[in-house]
């Protein structure tokens, strides 16, 4: 074991929620601050470049590559979870959406949950905050924040067709998702700026690498968390080289995500009593909410092959264009490249709703396969649904006291029965657009789902069957009341000082929409709380 090195601050993971915390904490030049990332550089086109995202989402060299275990009601599939394994974590492999969520929710997270002090008005606030917003201003926006965002453009004119073909059936447009309401269709804000990738670490790690208080090592696995008398002190970690302890003066804070940070809390003795016992780990505290109350966004993916060559993304596949696109994209950051293919949004109601939209519509003028796995020729059109608000709860367990063994991932999908009612109706919504006479000029064939007049067990058959997720895990360490809350509102690990967890694992809820954006504000308002000692 190498001699310990001390910072006041040890953050595990320099993801969305990670990046923030080491540029709040580090802007005190009194403190030392130490980030620990498994992964490594950022510095790839397919991360900068809005038009390469499917080829960033599946790099196994960014990427953690996770699996689901059999979901028995999905046909026994197992599912892929990529999540980022790079300087931003998943903010650097994702879409770039930047979407808060219902403010309702957050008042759920509050009044319903036990987490006090994060209602609509605190959230707000700490959005506006860091935000950088090129088309929205007040009341909902900030301007001059470090965070840059805008609404995607050019639109492709096969997403212009899908605004006319959500017209048609009579659904609102909607200037902006993120201020007073959600319901409705319109133009995506993405995480952008000058044609490229704005993620958590160009917006918040990269400024603040020059101070000599911030230490950020890479490449480095983080075994366990260090815990002395009740107290946590460190954190063990592995690189190439050597295993040695990180020791911190103030706090551990663990900020690797919905699954790297309930393994780690685990592996750290910090979970299910019983469950650690059955792997040997001494067990530190008894908190059975770790890995638990797992929420998710299942999606599902209508598909048509259109007539023209309008649709984008496949013919940049041809090198002359490729190299062409390029170059503008290097020289003058314009061009086709830093366009987002991920354009069109809708928010709209099942028929399980109330008062919120509870179907997500994302529509694509191109033709793919789930997660961008499979390389698809021709022209075409897609629109993702996905369920907001399911009702279904996973899990998370060891398969091993060995860290370098995934955790198993058992999302337990659609297992309550409206999460199949709401799926079924997001699969038809979805068809239903695609067959829109708004399309008429350029639509082809309905390739997913096979029927254009399909039963609805014909489609919950089709749902099974190819429903993939929509990269929202949340909620493995709740904070707030309750016996699966495993965090208080202020993010502090119940049971163990100086010990906290601040990522989208701490949300009771998920929100219903991107998770991206309210990990960044729980890191803002969490960096609040451990700068006023709170």
């Amino acid at each position: 074991m190498s001699a310990a090195s001390e910072y006041d601050y040890v953050i595990a993971g320099a993801g969305s929620a990670g990046s923030v915390l080491a540029a709040r904490l580090s802007e005190d030049p009194s403190v030392t601050v130490c980030v620990i990332e498994a992964g490594g550089s950022d510095k790839k086109a397919i991360i900068q470049t809005p038009m390469l995202l499917q080829f960033a989402i599946t790099d196994p060299s960014i990427n953690w590559d996770y699996w689901t275990e059999p979901q028995k009601n999905l046909q026994d599939r197992k599912l892929y979870w990529p999540r980022g394994k790079t300087l931003g974590g998943s903010s650097s492999i994702n879409a770039m959406h930047y979407m808060r969520g219902a403010w309702e929710n957050y008042d759920e997270w509050e009044k319903v949950y036990g987490a006090t002090g994060w209602g609509r008005e605190a959230a707000l606030e700490a959005f506006k905050r860091v935000e950088n917003n090129e088309n929205h201003g007040e009341p909902w926006h900030g301007k001059g924040g470090p965070l840059n965002v805008k609404s995607i453009s050019p639109l492709n004119p096969l997403t212009e067709l899908y605004y006319e073909a959500c017209r048609h059936r009579q659904l609102p447009w909607n200037d902006d998702f993120n201020g007073e309401k959600q319901e409705g269709f319109g133009v995506y804000q993405v995480t952008q700026k000058d044609g490229k990738r704005c993620s958590a670490a160009d917006a918040f790690l990269k400024p603040a690498m020059t101070r000599p208080n911030l230490t950020i090592i890479t490449g480095a696995l983080a075994r366990k968390v260090i815990i002395e008398e009740g107290r946590a002190t460190g954190i063990e970690i592995q690189t190439e080289s050597e295993t040695c302890v990180v020791s911190a003066l103030r706090e551990v804070i663990l900020s690797g995500g919905a699954i790297n940070t309930p393994h780690l809390l685990m592996l750290s003795g910090i979970g299910p009593a019983d469950h650690l016992r059955e792997h040997g780990i001494s067990v530190e505290a008894d908190l059975p909410g770790v890995g638990a109350n797992m929420q998710d966004h299942l999606d599902i993916m209508a598909r048509a092959s259109t007539r023209s060559a309008r649709s984008i993304g496949y013919s940049l596949k041809k090198f002359p264009a490729t190299a062409r696109d390029v170059l503008q994209w290097a020289t003058t950051g314009t061009g086709n490249f830093t366009v987002n293919p991920v354009q069109g949004c809708g928010f709209v109601k099942s028929s399980r709703a109330k008062d919120l939209p509870d179907i997500q519509l994302v529509f694509i003028p191109a033709r793919g396969s789930p997660h961008g796995r499979e390389t698809m020729t021709g022209h075409g059109m897609m629109i993702h649904a996905c369920h907001l608000y399911p009702q279904s709860r996973g899990s998370l367990r060891l398969k091993s006291a060995d860290p370098r063994d995934p955790i198993l991932i058992d999302p337990n999908y659609m297992a309550h029965e409206e999460d199949a009612e709401v799926m079924t109706d997001c699969l038809e919504v979805a068809r239903d657009i695609l067959l829109s006479d708004a399309f008429d000029g350029e639509f082809r064939e309905l390739e997913l789902p096979a029927k254009a007049n399909g039963t609805r067990a014909e489609l919950l058959d089709h749902v099974r069957a190819n429903a993939e997720t929509l990269y929202h895990p949340t909620s493995t360490c709740a904070m707030g009341s309750g016996e699966l809350a495993v965090t208080d509102p202020q993010c502090r690990v119940r049971g163990v000082k100086s010990l906290r967890v601040v990522d989208a694992s701490v949300m009771p809820r998920v929100v219903g929409g991107n998770t991206n954006a309210p990990t960044m504000m729980i890191a803002t308002r969490a960096a609040d709380m451990i700068i006023a000692g709170a």
